[in-house]
């Protein structure tokens, strides 16, 4: 009897532990209060309207974001699970929620991408050390609801930049020469164009994210932001 007695009291702790670290695990906004970081906000939903932003219940960004702008990189607390709202401007109805787990030093960009059911917030970290040689540092994301999930890209010349760039996630970074940079986006498994996007001024040292997202009559664009 002492036996039982002792593996069910053994039991009843391991239970309470693995409760406690579950808890533990699921809290949300836990602000390192030594660490900082650098934040860019984008708003790539054309549906969305002028929309506000708060980090770990912090205002970020107080309204006046519209479709295609970015804020400049914002330097504050770091930490874990940390909520991101999406508001629309003058309002406290959430557009879109998320969360980010960031450490000291780091930057990131988010994005709002997406409408109605679709609506969400995505997270890149972002290198920010300048392109060697005269070069452009960019790097492709993909935001489109209307694109195939799966797309490749290529430049004008054929070379692939991508074979395989799956929905809501990101490129490594590619360097390519300043001026005009042609952008072909095909889908995977169809091969077919979703569309030719060219930029004539990229320039010489900067880092770009060039993202595909769509229009507000669901045309899919590509668009860009410049990170230094």
């Amino acid at each position: 009897m002492k036996i039982i007695s002792s593996n069910k009291k053994l039991l009843r702790c391991i239970a309470f532990l693995i409760a406690a670290v579950s808890i533990s695990s699921c809290k949300k906004n836990t602000i390192d209060p030594s660490g900082q970081f650098n934040i860019k906000v984008v708003n790539a939903s054309a549906t969305a309207g002028a929309q506000s932003f708060t980090l770990a219940g912090n205002v970020l960004i107080s309204g006046g974001l519209n479709y295609m702008d970015a804020s400049s990189y914002i330097n504050t607390a770091s930490g874990k699970n940390m909520i991101t709202e999406f508001k629309k401007a003058g309002t406290n109805s959430v557009f879109a929620s998320g969360s980010l787990y960031t450490t000291n030093g780091v930057n990131f960009t988010v994005y709002l991408a997406g409408s109605g059911s679709n609506a969400r917030i995505k997270n890149f970290e972002d290198d920010l050390g300048a392109p060697n040689n005269g070069q452009v540092k960019i790097k492709f994301i993909h935001l489109s609801d209307n694109a195939p999930n799966i797309i490749t890209i290529k430049n004008a010349n054929g070379d692939e930049y991508s074979s395989s760039l799956v929905k809501d996630l990101a490129t490594g970074y590619k360097y390519v020469s300043p001026g005009a940079l042609t952008v072909q986006v095909a889908g995977l498994t169809s091969k077919n164009t979703v569309g030719n996007f060219t930029f004539t001024d990229l320039q010489a040292g900067k880092i770009y994210s060039l993202y595909l997202t769509d229009d507000a009559n669901g045309n899919v664009v590509m668009n860009k932001i410049v990170h230094n």
